[in-house]
C-alpha cells in the first residue's frame, strides 16, 4: 500500500568491477542527493534528511511531537493540497515539483519543514477534516509510543535503503520475483507513487502474478487509515479474484 515495490539491487554479472566503474564514469546515474542541491533554493530529499543521525531527535522533541505529527499527517493526506504528477525523470527541475515533505529546503528539518509548509489554510483544513479519519485519541497512541520509543527504529529503513554497504544482504535475491499475487493499492492523492518513473512497470516485471494497481479515491499516503472501508472491500474483492 502507497509505497511501491522496487525490488533488490541488480549484480552486475556480466562486467568485472574495473568495467563497471568505467561504465558508471560515463553513463552516470542520476542521484536523488546530489539533484535538488542544484535547484536556485537548495533542496534536499526525505530519504537522505531520514537517514541522518540528527533526524530522530529532530523530529521527536520532548515537546512538540503531537503538534509536529498532526500536521505531517495532515500534509501527506487527501485533506491537504496534493495533485500527485508523474515524475518523468531524476533531474532537479522535476524534483522540484514534489511537495516539501518530499523535496525539503537544504537546510531545514521535517519538523521545521511541517510548520513552514501548514499555511492558515492547510490549518483550516487540519482543523476542520482530521477527526474524521484521525481522531486526537487516535493520534494521541502515536505521540505516547514514540515518546517512549523515538523514531530511530522506523527511520532505519532509510538508512538502510540509502546505503550501498548495508544493501549487500539482499543481493542474495538478485533477480528473484515476487510469484504469489501482489495487489498494489495507493490513494489517489498520493504522491509517493508518482516521484518514482516507471514505477508500475517495474513492479510487473518483478511480480509475476501482479494485479493492475488500485486507487482509492478520496485517500492520500495514509490511504489504510484515510478510507478504510473502501480499502477493506478493494482487498476482498481482490482475494475473491485469486
Amino acid at each position: 500500500m502507497g509505497h511501491p515495490f522496487l525490488g533488490p539491487p541488480a549484480l552486475p554479472f556480466d562486467i568485472s568491477p574495473e568495467d563497471e566503474a568505467k561504465a558508471s564514469q560515463h553513463n552516470p546515474q542520476p542521484d536523488l542527493h546530489e539533484e535538488p542541491a542544484k535547484l536556485p533554493q537548495p533542496k534536499k530529499h526525505y530519504r537522505w534528511y531520514y537517514s541522518t543521525p540528527s533526524a530522530a531527535a529532530e523530529m521527536s522533541p520532548p515537546s512538540g511531537l503531537k503538534g509536529f505529527l498532526r500536521g505531517y499527517f495532515h500534509l501527506k493526506s487527501a485533506d491537504a493540497y496534493n495533485d500527485p504528477q508523474p515524475i518523468l525523470e531524476i533531474t532537479a527541475a522535476e524534483l522540484d515539483r514534489l511537495p516539501p515533505y518530499h523535496i525539503m529546503p537544504l537546510h531545514l528539518g521535517m519538523r521545521d519543514t511541517v510548520y513552514q509548509a501548514m499555511t492558515p489554510e492547510e490549518v483550516s483544513n487540519m482543523q476542520s477534516r482530521c477527526q474524521r479519519w484521525l481522531p486526537d485519541s487516535d493520534l494521541q497512541v502515536y505521540v505516547d509510543a514514540f515518546t517512549r520509543t523515538g523514531l530511530q527504529g522506523g527511520l532505519n529503513w532509510y538508512r538502510v535503503s540509502t546505503d550501498p554497504h548495508l544493501q549487500k544482504d539482499l543481493d542474495i535475491f538478485t533477480d528473484k520475483k515476487i510469484e504469489v499475487p501482489c495487489l498494489y493499492t495507493v490513494g489517489t492523492k498520493d504522491w509517493l507513487l508518482h516521484q518514482t518513473p516507471n514505477a508500475v512497470e517495474r513492479m510487473k516485471k518483478l511480480c509475476t502474478k501482479f494485479h493492475e494497481p488500485v486507487t482509492v479515491e478520496g485517500a492520500g499516503h495514509w490511504v489504510q487509515q484515510e478510507p478504510p472501508e473502501k480499502v477493506v472491500q478493494k482487498v476482498l474483492n481482490f482475494l475473491k479474484a485469486t
